[in-house]
């Protein structure tokens, strides 16, 4: 995690070093390749919902993250965006009626894994080397659950599911290297991730004014 928080650093570091700004082209394109931090991850390795006599063990991934958008006209891009991450979870203490009747007290393990996708309308600002822009994301979720137990599921566990999502991105930044590798920083209301960073690459012709 320390690692995760250095690596968001640099990338701010670099962003604020550079005092000019780039556009999308139009026929250009850029991909985002990354990992962030979501609430699905924190909310579920707490899960709100257990019960008080229930103990719950929880480990999740990190939050994956993707992008792929295509320049138009007039500072818009159009794309595909989206995300990983899943939770394993061991619930113990857990109270249930076995299959002869009689009240047990066991463990069980679970996963849980969401996948988020979705289409990127952005509106891209400035030139030079950092690609600023701003935008919204409509698409899914789609929750998967998974288990080997043989033990009732309680309803407060996450079933399989597939959902609407929404992101709003209020700032979003590349920071080219060169012509065509640099760094992204993200930020997002919604799923997949509220915070999000890592490598871009870009091939578009960049205009100066």
């Amino acid at each position: 995690m320390k690692k995760i928080f250095a690596s968001f650093g640099l990338i701010a570091g670099v962003i604020s070093s550079i005092a000019s700004f780039a556009q999308k082209t139009d026929g250009g394109f850029a991909m985002n390749a990354g990992a962030g931090f979501s609430m699905f991850g924190i909310l579920g390795s707490i899960n709100l919902n257990i019960p008080d006599e229930v103990s719950l063990e929880s480990n999740s991934t990190t939050c994956w993250t993707g992008a792929l958008d295509f320049g138009m006209q007039n500072h818009l891009s159009i794309g595909l965006g989206g995300g990983y991450q899943s939770i394993d979870q061991t619930v113990k203490d857990y109270q249930y009626v076995d299959e002869n009747g009689n009240e047990t007290i066991g463990e069980f393990s679970y996963s849980l894994s969401r996948i988020n996708a979705g289409l990127r309308l952005l509106y891209h600002f400035g030139n030079g080397s950092i690609d600023a822009y701003i935008g919204v994301k409509p698409g899914v979720n789609i929750y998967q659950f998974g288990t080997n137990s043989n033990f009732p599921i309680p309803t407060w566990v996450r079933a399989s599911s597939t959902t609407f999502a929404l992101q709003i991105i209020p700032i979003g930044l590349r920071a080219y290297l060169n012509d065509n590798i640099g760094l992204f920083f993200e930020t997002g209301v919604g799923a997949p991730s509220f915070i999000s960073g890592g490598l871009c690459i870009g091939f578009e012709k960049q205009q100066s004014r």
